[in-house]
């Protein structure tokens, strides 16, 4: 069960060089065709942080085309993860899971933003069984693709996220829902993870995400093993024991998703999603990339929104998509 203490770092070995905490926020402009992230690993025991800002618009296959990315390794390690400004310009202010308060100036001015995140439940903890029902088989099950970052402690929460964003000299209002969450423990950066991680959104209403395995077959990107999930209705937080994804590609971007997906209730829900802005985030972290999009929605008459990131490791991509990892089994 998570606490209000949870948005602080967490108890640590002292001496487990490994040891990580995360954070993560993506906002949307819909109307815009705009996406952003905001990223911060830390590292307390090494006494430094990572910070990521990444923001674009419309569809964008090359990291070139996205338009503003500012990724920032060896920052002095904050002393807290509640509340704490980096070198590269972000403030946070969280004290408690379901409130979060960000600005950030970028040194060279082209971008700046000012987000709150305000949760519309009590914050989903998948490594509570009470929570998580899938929590003890996916934790027997012995699979490379999970990886490790999640399984010490996270929490995800589904919000209302309110503020202005600066790009480029553009002016914006951002006015959205999608979820946020934080990570703890130790975690060794190997590329072997294959995850998807699926956000559906309206308002209060409604919202689901999922966590899913990943494979690639043949060169094609194909949705497996739900790790874990839940269902918010109107404040009320249902586990997902079930879920489908499939999903059209285009430079290993889905542009579009048909997500289903049932509860612990034995609610089943249908989406059919088409991205409306995409890109390739290469800046979070130098072993892996995270293909990501923004998704629209429909549920009866409503729109909603939400992010779809397939994570993959980069060893986990060579192994199945360079040419010696194409040829390994051919004696080549």
């Amino acid at each position: 069960m998570i606490a209000d203490a949870d948005s602080e770092f967490h108890p640590r070995d002292p001496v487990d060089r490994t040891w990580t905490e995360t954070m993560f926020l993506p906002f949307t402009v819909p109307e815009e065709q705009i996406f952003g992230n905001v990223y911060v690993l830390a590292r307390p025991n090494l006494g430094v942080a990572t910070s990521s800002i990444l923001v674009g618009r419309g569809f964008c296959a090359q990291p070139y085309e996205v338009d503003f990315t500012d990724p920032q390794v060896h920052l002095p390690c904050p002393a807290s993860f509640s509340k704490f400004s980096l070198e590269n310009g972000l403030s946070v202010d969280a004290p408690n899971p379901r409130q979060y308060d960000l600005t950030y100036t970028n040194a060279l001015g082209a971008c700046s933003f000012n987000l709150s995140f305000r949760g519309m439940h009590e914050p989903f903890d998948p490594g509570d069984p009470a929570q998580n029902p899938l929590l003890a088989p996916d934790r027997a099950a012995a699979d490379a693709r999970k990886g490790d970052a999640w399984e010490n402690g996270h929490f995800e929460a589904k919000g209302h996220i309110t503020g202005e964003l600066t790009l480029r000299g553009r002016h914006y209002t951002v006015d959205c829902y999608d979820g946020m969450d934080h990570s703890w423990g130790p975690r060794a950066e190997t590329g072997t993870r294959s995850v998807a991680w699926v956000s559906v959104n309206f308002g209060p209403e409604l919202a689901m995400h999922l966590a899913v395995l990943l494979t690639i077959t043949g060169g094609e990107v194909h949705y497996e093993k739900l790790r874990f999930g839940f269902v918010v209705e109107h404040g009320e937080v249902h586990p997902v024991v079930a879920a489908e994804i499939t999903a059209e590609h285009t430079q290993m971007l889905a542009i579009n998703n048909k997500i289903k997906a049932t509860d612990i209730r034995g609610e089943t829900y249908e989406f059919y999603g088409t991205a409306i802005s995409s890109h390739p985030w290469y800046s979070f972290n130098p072993s892996h990339v995270s293909y990501q999009g923004v998704f629209r929605y429909h549920w009866g008459d409503r729109i909603g929104y939400g992010e779809m990131a397939d994570i993959f490791g980069l060893d986990y991509l060579a192994e199945r998509m360079s040419w010696h990892g194409r040829h390994k089994n051919a004696g080549q």
